[in-house]
């Protein structure tokens, strides 16, 4: 059972990477070996377009088999909180796509380039007027510019 959990579990990772990459290039994302699964099984998850939803599928059936077989001797209430668990890590995975497929709007980032262009210019004068030295002015001139600019960037 923990062979295949464990191997279930690395290829649903490796498939929801590549899904949230955009890539179904699995070599890019190895997971463990595939021993122990049925190479039509294989050859169906291959095949589909949900292949992580399909693994999450496989998984929880597992997990059902192996309860009512008794391998796994656990109370109902805690293994449905193991489904919970399943489910809530599903759910940040499509929030992580949703994130990763929404392109950052062009308008805004031109907004913030101005805006920083702007502070840029002005963040010196205002630097000096607070009344500090040169050298004093000019590190933290750079300083709040260059971590800024660099928050753009990331």
């Amino acid at each position: 059972f923990q062979f295949l959990l464990s191997r279930m579990m690395s290829l649903m990772v490796s498939y929801s990477m590549c899904h949230l990459s955009h890539t179904w290039d699995r070599s890019q994302f190895p997971c463990m070996d595939l021993e122990g699964f049925d190479p039509e099984a294989i050859d169906y998850l291959e095949g589909t377009s949900a292949k992580q939803n399909v693994c999450m599928q496989w998984i929880q059936r597992l997990v059902v088999e192996n309860s009512r077989t008794g391998v796994i001797d656990i109370q109902a209430p805690i293994l449905s909180r193991v489904f919970q668990e399943f489910s809530i890590g599903f759910v940040h995975m499509v929030d992580a796509y949703k994130i990763s497929a929404v392109p950052f709007p062009f308008m805004f980032a031109q907004v913030v380039w101005i805006m920083l262009a702007f502070f840029s210019v002005l963040v010196v004068p205002t630097i000096c007027a607070v009344g500090m030295g040169a050298p004093q002015a000019g590190i933290y001139t750079f300083l709040i510019v260059f971590v800024f600019w660099s928050v753009h960037h990331i």
